[in-house]
Order: C-alpha cells, then structure tokens, then sequence
C-alpha cells in the first residue's frame, strides 16, 4: 500500500478521481469542492508498470494504480525501481538528468540468494534492482552460509573475495537455525538443525531455537517426542538415562500363607 503524510494528501494521490468524493468528505474540515490539481498530476512518483522496462520511466499522475509502490521524489523513484535499466530511460527523464546514471559502488550494501540459477552453481549478489521477496544478509559470507549452507559443490563461496580453503562448518555440521523433521512420522518427529539441509532455501519454516521449533511445528504432538528430545527437556518428560543400581531380584520362595484362626 502507498503511504501518504495526511489524509488530504492519501485522498489527493489515491482518490483523486473519485466522483462521489467519499474520501474528501471523511476529512475533520471536508473541502466545500474536491481539491484539484492542474496537469491531473501528485505529489508522490510511481514506476510505470505499464511501458516495457527499457523505455519505462516513473511518473506522477493521478490517480495512482493500485499497489504501485511510491517514492518522494522521480529520482528517488528512478533509482528504487529502475536502478538496473541499462537505457537510463528514467534517468533521462530527469528535469536536470544527470550525465551518468548514479550507481552505488559495488552494487547494494546487501546480499541476497541467486534464486535463477540453478543451486550447485548458485551464489549470493548484491545486483541491483533486488528481487522482491528475497531474504538479505550483511555479508556475502552469511549469505553463503544461511542460504547455501548444504551446496556441496561450494561454489557460494568460491566467489568470496577471499574464499576459505574449506566450507565453513559449524561444530558437528550443525546450522544456527532449526526446522522440522518431516522424514519421521509426526507422533515421533522433533526439530534438526542438522547439515546439509534436506531442502531448498524457503522450502521450510525454520526457527532460532529448538524450542520454538518444537512449540510451533509440534505443539499439538501428544507424545511430546519434539520437546522431550531436546538438550534441556521440560518437566515431565521420562528420563532417557539407566538407574545406577540394578532392581532388587524377587524372592525365590513363596511368603508363607496367612493364619486360619482369629487372634486371641
């Protein structure tokens, strides 16, 4: 959804066009007419969706399409939306365009998972513009190691600026994150954090603790097996660990039987 510093200008960017003036009229001091705007033109720019993007640029006319993202300025908006375009259409478009398109060096300030290559050739970029959806890490290194934790091929990190000279493992190939173990019937399931992962990045859910692994992937599981599995199991689990003496052998002979005859 677009976001707009009042109502007034929600009404103006979003409902310009309203005939019925609903909007306007929902206002604390509602105008005595609409408020119009010469040129049918608002203050905030959206990309046009509408042109092929070689030849797209962002524009302010009202109203502004459902779901269009928006920005303060068309430079702002040419850089959010267009930061890729090879042309500099939007650029250009500028009322003072500059003489080159304006890049950040080495591209965004985050990395985020290659998802249109395929995963044993896959690495982490920081290209711009980022796909929408995409998770986004500080370093390419913890990129490499959330999203492409089970690549055996490695090739995540060969395109690190100074690779390792072996995949960086966690003690006993273990993840910082857990996920559930859909290989194993429910009643018996718990939570892994166990390497390589048996799935895709997004493929699972995945939590930062065993714990809440277990309360929101096995909450209703009767057995408790997921619970009761972990390090520090809750209180009324069974305890997994043999007692330290054997149990007393029963006795050999039978007790002798109870007397017949009252007591005196």
């Amino acid at each position: 959804r677009p976001n707009y510093p009042t109502q007034l200008e929600c009404c103006k960017g979003a409902y310009a066009g309203q005939m019925s003036g609903v909007c306007l009229s929902q206002l604390e001091s509602p105008p005595t007419t609409s408020p119009t705007n010469m040129g049918n033109t608002g203050s905030l720019f959206y990309p046009d969706y509408g042109t092929t993007w070689p030849e797209a640029g962002c524009v302010n006319v009202l109203p502004v399409p459902n779901g269009r993202p928006t920005y303060m300025s068309q430079l702002e908006c040419c850089k959010g939306a267009y930061g890729g375009q090879i042309s500099g259409v939007c650029l250009s478009q500028l009322d003072s365009p500059p003489t080159t398109s304006p890049t950040s060096t080495g591209g965004l300030d985050v990395y985020y998972p290659d998802y249109e290559t395929a995963w044993d050739k896959a690495a982490c970029v920081n290209t711009r513009p980022m796909p929408s959806g995409r998770p986004v890490y500080s370093t390419m290194l913890a990129c490499c190691k959330g999203a492409y934790a089970g690549q055996m091929s490695g090739y995540c990190l060969t395109q690190l600026e100074a690779p390792p000279t072996t995949s960086p493992t966690s003690s006993d190939a273990t993840a910082d994150f857990w996920y559930p173990d859909y290989d194993t019937d429910w009643p018996g399931a718990g939570c892994l954090n166990s390497l390589p992962l048996p799935f895709l990045p997004g493929g699972r859910l995945t939590y930062t603790t065993n714990e809440a692994c277990c309360i929101a992937a096995y909450g209703g599981q009767v057995s408790r097996a997921c619970l009761c599995s972990m390090a520090s199991p809750p209180a009324g689990c069974p305890t997994m660990s043999p007692t330290q003496s054997p149990t007393p052998q029963p006795t050999l002979s039978p007790t002798s039987p109870p007397t017949m005859s009252p007591t005196q």
